[in-house]
């Protein structure tokens, strides 16, 4: 994926397609909440990537992805998901590995994190080399 959105456009593109996929909408003040910023704050941020052909705004009303924001937000929710599952793997403690992960998902080359998956999918075909990587890296 080609970085041509800043970190923050894709935390909100992210936080809206996982408030769709779990409670079917995502208002203002659910962003909100989400991403710890005040509800003008998200409410500016939103009006932009409308702008932008991320998302369809109507004041008052449910925010919904584009098709364009949806493919952006698949792709971060993806690597959030790849690197998360490859440190967990590796022993790093669930609430560590999701602080790295929000710290370095938007900052690794796509090629990478197709690594960081085949990486992963093959400890998942062998899980004896897991066991012996978690005593080597203790």
């Amino acid at each position: 994926m080609e970085k041509i959105n800043t970190p923050t456009v894709e935390d909100y593109l992210e936080t809206v397609y996982k408030l769709t996929r779990s409670k079917g909408y995502a208002k203002v003040v659910d962003i909100s909440e989400r991403l710890n910023v005040r509800p003008p704050t998200v409410t500016s941020m939103i009006q932009k990537l409308d702008k932008k052909g991320f998302i369809k705004y109507e004041k008052y009303r449910e925010i919904s992805l584009t098709e364009a924001g949806e493919k952006v937000a698949k792709q971060v929710s993806d690597t959030h998901s790849k690197i998360m599952k490859f440190l967990t793997m590796i022993g790093v403690d669930e609430k560590t590995a999701y602080a790295d992960t929000e710290g370095i998902e938007h900052h690794v080359h796509p090629s990478t994190i197709r690594k960081i998956d085949s990486l992963v999918l093959f400890a998942e075909k062998n899980p004896k080399w897991v066991k012996r990587l978690k005593r080597f890296t203790k």
